[in-house]
């Protein structure tokens, strides 16, 4: 989780300490334009196709973090 902060992290400087938990939005201050950036970075790094993430259900930091991880076991099988 400490890498997807910290990509987040190039892109913002929240008031608070970010952690799993943490809304992309709300808790992070992404723009949409900062979240498809911090997306792109992450699936260039997780090795999958950013349309092969749900993102309907992401929220938090967790919720990114579960989506890339399930996007790229899928790409290893």
């Amino acid at each position: 989780m400490e890498n997807i902060i910290d990509v987040i992290l190039n892109y913002v400087e929240p008031d608070e300490e970010i952690t799993g938990s943490s809304l992309l939005k709300q808790d992070c201050g992404l723009t949409s334009f900062d979240t498809t950036c911090v997306i792109g970075e992450l699936c260039d790094s997780y090795g999958v196709d950013p349309s092969a993430l749900d993102l309907r259900k992401v929220k938090t930091v967790k919720d990114l973090q579960q989506a890339l991880e399930t996007a790229a076991a899928a790409v290893a099988e």
